[in-house]
């Protein structure tokens, strides 16, 4: 299912934005409502949030009055290219660094968006001299920080101002940004130990980060803390949040960590197909089926066209679930 993006917002400024900045180019003529900025692809997506695509994983954005809240900070390298195009649709201050798991495509462009806000947040930082009003408050999870500072696959350990320095270890933390009531909420032991979704209340968005996926099964990290009775208890958190408008589509809308917009019917869909084939799994554990006879059954079967990928297999995601399940009996 396709989700409508606003065109009528985009499409009246588009000649005004290419004049202004010659790296805009809109993506086809067929889909003018998407437009690119130094490779990375800009959609609105409801209200406040837009989708910054094409950075290394999927950020979101929210734009007020009292400046910008940005979740994840894309890959090495691109966290440049992620402030060009947040640059592209304003040019206030960057006040909020949100990110939801340690791995190295959500924090790697950390320290890159810290320097373009000007620093940390004075009044966080202690910087002498600063006003309490300058930079950018990082948030995380406590569990997600650790992780960053001891170093993530494919990423060296953090330092600096690239580590988150407001944390959290309770469930949620909520604040208000641009007028709006943001809730950062804590997934225990979903894909990691640390990962969290953010909720924009008045614009009715979930950023859910790797949580959700289009273009994968969950990338469940096990060495972190990750395991599959997490992460689907994550996603039935987004699905008490989502709201649909009607025929149960529209709505509420959810950025997953890679991959298109969604609703409420995409993450019931890929509920049930993460569900199932834990269901699946688990009566051939009960079976004493060994890991290789559970593959050559072919539980993901009707599923791998879909979610099979060279480095997350259906196979590769069968041996997650199995093992876990094994534990568990």
């Amino acid at each position: 299912m396709k989700v409508r993006l606003a065109v009528l917002f985009l499409v009246p400024v588009l000649g005004v934005w290419a004049q202004q900045a010659p790296i805009v180019t809109a993506l086809t003529a067929e889909r003018p409502e998407i437009l690119k900025v130094e490779g990375i692809e800009i959609l609105h997506v409801q209200k406040n949030i837009y989708l910054l695509a094409g950075g290394g994983a999927n950020v979101a954005v929210q734009i007020g009055d009292g400046g910008v809240l940005v979740v994840d900070a894309g890959s090495e390298g691109q966290g440049e290219k992620i402030f060009a195009a947040i640059r592209h649709l304003t040019h206030k201050p960057l006040r909020y660094l949100v990110n939801t798991s340690p791995d190295a495509d959500k924090v790697a462009g950390n320290a890159s968006l810290v320097q373009a806000a000007g620093g940390i947040t004075g009044i966080i930082a202690g910087a002498a001299g600063r006003p309490a009003n300058a930079g950018i408050e990082t948030i995380a999870h406590e569990n997600a920080v650790n992780r960053m500072t001891a170093g993530v696959p494919g990423l060296h350990p953090l330092t600096g101002d690239a580590v988150p320095v407001t944390t959290f270890f309770t469930s949620r933390k909520d604040f208000y940004a641009n007028g709006e009531a943001v809730q950062v909420m804590f997934q225990p032991h979903a894909r990691t130990d640390g990962d969290v979704i953010v909720f924009f209340r008045g614009s009715d968005v979930v950023s859910a980060g790797d949580i959700l996926r289009t273009d994968s099964y969950p990338v469940i990290d096990v060495a972190r803390g990750g395991t599959i009775a997490g992460e689907i208890a994550a996603l039935n958190t987004i699905l008490d949040i989502t709201i649909p408008e009607r025929n149960q589509m529209g709505g509420t809308r959810v950025i997953p960590g890679h991959g298109r917009i969604c609703n409420e019917t995409d993450v019931v869909d890929y509920r049930d197909m993460v569900t199932i084939i834990r269901d699946r799994v688990r009566d051939m554990v009960k079976k004493n089926m060994t890991l290789e006879q559970v593959i050559s059954a072919h539980p993901t079967l009707e599923y791998d066209g879909l979610y099979a990928t060279k480095t997350q297999s259906g196979d590769n995601f069968i041996e997650v679930v199995y093992n876990e399940l094994r534990k568990e009996k």
